[in-house]
């Protein structure tokens, strides 16, 4: 007992020390921004070496914050930063795949989710050429993500097209060419129904036009018929009135 007292004493103000020395979120994604915007201008400067060490020192700082706060709400923006730094200005794409696939699976209902499970399918199948492993994750990816709920995302719709290219070994020209022929067949069969539909209204208005004409003939002929039966026929005799 005494023992456990000598300790607690002696750890207490190493565990207070260590408390008090944590950086906060705020802090710790500063630090991580700044670092980031050195490392931008070094590659601007063509400083390569150089800014290639300072995008790796973005991505420990980053790391260290997910160590500190896992379960932070800003954990899987800091997973995707990670990710796109892999991608972007290190090459990476092995690791860039690897934390894409933790974001997915530790904050599978955030937003960064479904980019994440985009991208992996995406990298397999551009940088890596690994068309097998793209298919996979494209339709992963469609089965979570059938459609697109935010119009202006588009991924859903991008990773069917996708996915059709592979399953098809075509380009992606050849399926925008095949799309406006598409366009232009319907547009064609529209304007062909307009054109048929128009003859049909002109045939409608001459069998109308026709019929309204042999009404007025009829009448007219009727009128006549009865003009000329009220006149007083050959060898009728006149009677003239009679006087009073």
């Amino acid at each position: 007992m005494q023992k456990l007292k000598f300790l607690l004493i002696i750890l207490l103000p190493v565990l207070m020390l260590v408390s008090c020395s944590k950086e906060s979120e705020e802090t710790m994604l500063l630090n991580a921004k700044n670092k980031m915007e050195e490392a931008k201008k070094l590659d601007t400067e063509n400083k390569t070496e150089e800014a290639k060490k300072a995008y790796t020192e973005v991505i420990e700082l980053y790391k260290k914050f997910l160590t500190e706060y896992p379960s932070s709400q800003k954990a899987p923006e800091v997973y995707s930063n990670i990710a796109k730094i892999y991608v972007d200005n290190l090459r990476d794409y092995n690791n860039a795949i690897k934390y894409y696939e933790e974001l997915s699976q530790k904050f599978p209902s955030s937003k960064e989710s479904k980019y994440g499970m985009f991208m992996v399918a995406f990298i397999y199948d551009e940088m890596l050429k690994n068309k097998d492993k793209a298919k996979e994750n494209y339709k992963k990816f469609l089965d979570k993500y059938p459609k697109d709920e935010d119009a202006n995302e588009k991924m859903s719709e991008s990773a069917r097209m996708m996915l059709q290219m592979l399953d098809e070994n075509r380009s992606i020209e050849d399926i925008i060419k095949n799309t406006q022929k598409d366009s232009v067949k319907s547009e064609s069969k529209e304007e062909t129904k307009k054109d048929d539909s128009k003859k049909d209204d002109k045939k409608i208005e001459d069998i109308n036009s026709k019929d309204l004409n042999n009404k007025d003939q009829n009448t007219k002929d009727q009128n006549s018929k009865e003009k000329n039966d009220n006149k007083p026929k050959d060898g009728d005799e006149k009677v003239p009135p009679q006087k009073k």
